[in-house]
Formats: structure tokens, sequence, C-alpha cells
């Protein structure tokens, strides 16, 4: 079972900081595509988004499972571990609030964040990185 849980939670990790990164280059891309091309790529992210908000919550279930699990409900765990949790709250919700803004905007709502949604990417593709690096940090 932990290692199916393991298994479960690196597909999530892999999907997640995939995700983010290669919304990251089509966006990229698109600044400079011709018009058509941009939209098609433009279509692409909230592809990637939805995909990188699955694997969050898959993070999150499959996280507190191994916690309970695998390292006796997570005592012992050392600063390291609860600066990987904060990253992971942060994560959650920057790619939450991008969420939402997509969802409103397609709604043909009101999008105060629309204008961050490119520091938000950003944001999203450096704490990925970021928790899994203090992760390893922490279960080391």
């Amino acid at each position: 079972m932990i290692e199916f849980l393991k298994i479960l939670h690196f597909i999530a990790i892999a999907g997640g900081v995939g995700a983010s990164l290669s919304g990251l280059i089509v966006m990229r891309a698109a600044k400079t595509a011709d018009p058509q091309a941009a939209a098609a790529l433009r279509g692409v992210a909230p592809r990637l988004g939805a995909m990188g908000a699955h694997s969050i919550i898959l993070l999150w279930i499959t996280g507190p499972l191994l916690l309970w699990l695998a390292y006796d409900r997570g005592a012992g765990l050392g600063p390291m571990f609860h600066a990987k949790m904060a990253s992971a709250v942060a994560l959650t919700l920057v790619v939450a609030s991008m969420r939402l803004t997509i969802r409103r905007m397609k709604a043909g709502q009101s999008t105060p964040l629309l204008p961050l949604m490119p520091k938000l990417g950003i944001a999203s593709a450096v704490l990925g990185p970021l928790t899994v690096a203090l992760a390893v940090l922490a279960f080391s």
C-alpha cells in the first residue's frame, strides 16, 4: 500500500511540475507566434493548468496518507518539512487562484487577477520545484 501511494505521489509531482513548466514554455511561445498559432497555444495553457490542479489534488490526498502510514503521522519531521509544507500551501493557493481566474474568464465574469496571470504562472513554476527540493531535504 505504501509503495502504491508513493508511486501515485511521484506521478502527481511529475504531472504538476511538468504542467507548470510546460505552461511557461507554451505562453512564451505564444508571445512570438503569429495570431492563429498564438491562439492555439493559449488554448493549451488552461489544459495544462487543469493537469497541474489535478496533480495537486492527488498530492493532497496521497501526502497525508503517506505521512500517516509511512512516517508515524509526521512525528519527528523537522523545520525543513514545515518549510516544504509552507511551499506546498503557497503553490496550492497560486494554482487555485489561476484556476478560479480561468473559470471566471470563461464565464464572462470579472477577473481581477487576470493581469497577474503571467506572474502567477512564474510563481507556480518556481514553487513546484522548490517544494520538491524541500521535500527531498525533509525526507533525507
